[in-house]
């Protein structure tokens, strides 16, 4: 089998790539999650399907050839995982950001991400606290059926996988064409934006846009840059913000090639035999600074691998995007998230206390859970994990439900 593990640093490198293609997509803005969350702006689940669409058969392909990877599916503890998925999903309606999109935000100078990263050590905290005592041990053994996808089960720290009922590894690489083209499905007909008529190759080929996606482009062209720096009418910026990252089709060739590198990272991250996770880092900052003898502090200290660098990583190419490729960096200026300013006004106080509020909620339930976005959600997604799989539905019915609430609909 080939494999390889590559030294930490290359984390940088890896994180950099992610950092920078998902703050060109807009990810690193709150709002862009708050539109999630509200089912207005359908962005993240396409970005997450596509590239899942493109890197599932690349990855099983691979492995069906010889090639060793870092298998890393969560554990499926059921009540656990979907808990932490729904108060993931409450916390991310309220503050607009995930693990990972803080440190993208942070990337693109806005100021609110602080409040969120500090929110995120004390979400973390009090999962350190709660893992040692009887209920957070019932949380992550109960119903737990251990590291299954589907297909397969995968036991820690093995380069290979456990076949259900003598399946081989070509039969996980058919089942991963057929789930991949299930997911580029559900991209294809579902629109980005609510009420829009358009997501698949058939608009294109027709050349229409309705004059409703004409407005939500140029709104969403509107948040995404408000605050930011200036940009010409020739520069790359000008494409970027007022054509590619606010197209309507999700499957034309920009969208398609962000989803696919986004996708094909993890996949190489997977080969250099480390994980894409973003919340891990805050379990090590906590554990460190806080409250380093607890149980769950040692755990993450033992486990820990290259996620501290992809953090700064992803940092530092969100920066690099929004400096030079977007111009969206905002130089740490008021600015309110369109959403949250309507429903609750552009008081900066109010604003710090959600996101430092709904930050530590998700973060809790991220590491409840034990994954987030990316380690859950996007490598789960790539995985086929079914525990991936079931923390993304509860994260979606959460954060809808929220939404209502909190923006009254």
């Amino acid at each position: 089998m080939i494999t390889y593990t590559a030294p930490l640093w290359v984390g940088i490198v890896i994180g950099f790539i992610i950092g920078a293609a998902a703050e060109a997509w807009g990810i690193g803005n709150p709002e862009t999650l708050i539109r999630l969350a509200k089912w207005e702006d359908r962005l993240f689940v396409d970005c997450i399907l596509l590239g899942a669409a493109v890197a599932t058969p690349v990855m099983f392909g691979l492995y069906a050839l010889g090639v060793g990877f870092h298998w890393s599916p969560k554990p499926l503890y059921v009540i656990g995982v979907g808990l932490g998925g729904f108060l993931f999903g409450i916390g991310l309606a309220i503050s607009g950001y995930f693990p990972g999109s803080t440190w993208m935000a942070l990337g693109e100078g806005r100021r609110d991400a602080i409040y969120a990263i500090l929110g995120g050590l004390v979400g973390a905290a009090a999962w350190t606290a709660l893992y040692q005592t009887p209920a957070g041990q019932w949380l992550v053994n109960t119903l737990n059926f251990g590291s299954v996808i589907i297909g397969a089960t995968h036991q820690a720290g093995k380069e290979y996988l456990i076949p259900w009922g003598g399946l081989t590894p070509v039969d996980l690489f058919l089942i991963s064409l057929v789930y991949a083209g299930i997911f580029f499905t559900i991209a294809y007909y579902l629109p980005r934006y609510k009420g829009g008529a358009h997501s698949c190759l058939r608009g294109t080929l027709q050349g229409k846009i309705t004059d409703f996606e004409k407005a939500k482009r140029l709104d969403t062209a509107m948040f995404l840059t408000y605050g930011g720096l200036p940009y010409d009418e020739k520069s790359v910026a000008k494409k970027l913000n007022e054509y590619w990252a606010v197209e309507s089709n999700v499957t034309r060739y920009y969208m398609v090639s962000v989803g696919a590198i986004v996708g094909l990272t993890v996949v190489a991250e997977m080969f250099l035999h480390q994980i894409f996770g973003e919340s891990t880092t805050y379990s090590w900052m906590a554990g460190a600074l806080f409250l380093p003898n607890f149980k769950y502090s040692q755990i993450v200290f033992k486990g820990i691998g290259w996620e501290p660098f992809s953090d700064i990583g992803t940092l530092l190419g969100a920066f690099f995007a929004a400096t030079f490729l977007t111009r969206r960096f905002t130089v740490f200026r008021k600015n309110i998230p369109p959403s949250w300013a309507k429903r609750f006004g552009n008081n900066e106080a109010i604003r710090a206390l959600g996101s430092f509020g709904g930050t530590a909620l998700m973060m809790f339930g991220a590491r409840m859970a034990d994954g987030c976005a990316s380690g859950h959600i996007l490598s789960g997604a790539l995985q086929m994990a079914i525990s991936g799989l079931w923390f993304g539905v509860m994260v979606m019915v959460a954060m809808i439900i929220t939404a209502k609430i909190v923006y009254r609909g």
